[in-house]
């Protein structure tokens, strides 16, 4: 097993496209890392760039105690997980967990070995004489990790590895791979441009955005303390609230009235009043008053979009109290739960926030 050290790595395309711009990242032995992002931010790229696949156009990369920014893909050991999972539709499930083992000059009987044995560790027993036509998507996806489980790399790198299963099979699949990299204690990288999926496997991760990392941190630090907007914006499967106002003398004023901070003193300037639509309760009692413009049913809870002076600010509120559209409603966030961001840089202010 190894760490990865990667430093000031940049990747340029032909025509100046720059996808990679001097990044820095050190990934622990052992750790499940999260590369996050929207499409097109280089996340994939820098995953290509680790495996090899992609050379970088300048800084470095080592993998354990080697220097591998000049070594070909075969050379660093590395195991990689496609979105489509690349299987060799004419090989069986055998065939296919083996076939790297058969490019690394390993014998017939010792590749097989090796084969039945990752098969088995992710149940596919009964299944290894099939071609991946006769399996479904799950199954597919567990033979492309078995694959990569046989090889015993020093690092698992998975592109997008659920993308094509449905809801059902995503929730199963996240849990199976979580344990699995538990057990086995392999470095892993994981892409993802869902971010319930990174917050939910990783150990820690890292927020992309054009080419350079916005925030790495643990789920639990992106989640209650993104260090700027565009994390804010893109951690928690309903966005953070940013309000626009000016900062005041203990509070945020905007259009449609005054936002409760806690703890800050200062005042002046304009900021943006960050709050989870989570830590903020929808009432007919108190000081911001709006009419609900939107009601969405999640299930067990409901977000509300309250329509205050033309801002929209979204609550999530429990089945049962929610209230209709068109309603009069008041929102009333939790001081102890708001962040501060500087409008023009959009970095968040010292002394913001909850702990």
């Amino acid at each position: 097993m190894a760490g990865i050290e990667i430093s000031e790595i940049t990747k340029i395309f032909p025509g100046e496209v720059t996808a990679l711009s001097e990044l820095d990242l050190s990934i622990e032995d052992g750790e499940f890392f999260a590369l996050l992002g929207p499409s097109g931010c280089g996340k994939t790229t820098l995953l290509r760039t680790i495996a090899g696949l992609e050379p970088a156009t300048s800084g470095s990369l080592d993998i354990g105690d080697r220097d591998v920014t000049s070594l070909p893909p075969g050379d660093r050991n590395v195991a990689m997980v496609f979105q489509d999972y690349a299987l060799y539709p004419h090989m069986t499930v055998r065939d296919n967990i083996a076939y790297p083992l058969k490019v690394q000059k390993v014998g017939r009987e010792a590749r097989y070995g090796e084969a039945e044995k990752a098969g088995s560790s992710l149940s596919l027993d009964g299944l290894m004489d099939r071609r991946p036509g006769q399996l479904s998507g799950g199954q597919q996806q567990r033979v492309a990790v078995a694959r990569a489980v046989a090889c015993r790399p020093d690092v698992f790198l998975f592109d997008e590895p659920l993308s094509n299963l449905d809801a059902q099979l995503r929730l199963e699949a996240r849990g199976f791979l979580k344990q699995l990299q538990k057990d086995l204690g392999t470095t892993t990288v994981y892409v993802t441009h869902d971010q319930g999926e990174a917050l939910a496997l990783a150990d820690r991760m890292a927020v992309m955005d054009h080419g350079v990392i916005r925030q790495v941190g643990t789920p639990t630090e992106l989640f209650h303390r993104p260090a700027n907007v565009f994390v804010a914006g893109f951690i928690g499967s309903t966005p953070m609230n940013l309000i626009p106002g000016v900062l005041g003398d203990g509070n945020v004023r905007f259009d449609g009235g005054v936002l409760p901070l806690n703890g800050r003193g200062d005042t002046g300037g304009e900021v943006f009043y960050g709050i989870r639509p989570e830590y903020i309760t929808i009432g007919d009692v108190g000081d911001i008053s709006g009419t609900v413009a939107i009601t969405e049913n999640l299930g067990a809870q409901f977000l509300v979009t309250v329509d205050v002076a033309g801002q929209l600010i979204r609550a999530v509120v429990a089945e049962g109290s929610e209230p209709a559209t068109g309603d009069t409603a008041t929102v009333n966030p939790d001081p102890d739960r708001v962040l501060v961001y500087d409008r023009e840089s959009g970095e968040l202010t010292p002394g913001a926030g909850y702990h």
